[in-house]
């Protein structure tokens, strides 16, 4: 059943990528995981507008054997980025994410950490880790540590 999900989520990020120009916006797959969970535990549309600074995924997992299902959400800001070597590239900045599943919602602030790189444009391929800080949790308001959340994946630019 993951599997379907995935191809599902490949296929419209592809299909999504005809029609708009100049590389200006992007769309892609991310596969997200809280590490030490598993990876990966969620796959995710990624994808930027045009004249946005914000880099958003949404997506999550569909569980078929009775497992909790989840819907996942995340907004980041490429505050710092620049070129490391030839056509790798880094970025940093703050971020927010939201997770809703039966047993309630975890949602909180994130440091997106990553590398990027363009090995053919419009292809560009990624991995991150971002440390991660709670403020809602299924049981109270509080304001604490997380752990990390790391992902992997791809973006076409348009």
């Amino acid at each position: 059943m993951k599997f379907k999900v995935l191809a599902f989520v490949l296929a419209l990020s592809l299909g999504t990528v005809v029609g708009v120009s100049a590389y200006t916006a992007a769309v892609g797959v991310e596969f997200d995981s809280s590490l030490g969970t598993g990876f990966p535990n969620a796959a995710l549309i990624s994808f930027r507008l045009p004249k946005f600074p914000a880099v958003f995924g949404i997506g999550g997992t569909i569980s078929a054997s009775g497992g909790s299902s989840e819907l996942a959400m995340l907004a980041d800001w490429w505050l710092a980025k620049g070129n490391l070597v030839s056509f790798v590239n880094y970025y940093v900045g703050p971020g927010v994410f939201a997770q809703f599943a039966s047993d309630g919602v975890n949602a909180g602030f994130r440091v997106p950490i990553g590398l990027n790189a363009f090995p053919a444009k419009p292809l560009e391929l990624f991995i991150e880790l971002a440390p991660s800080f709670s403020i809602i949790t299924p049981t109270a308001i509080t304001f604490g540590w997380s752990g990390f959340q790391g992902g992997l994946g791809f973006r076409f630019w348009f």
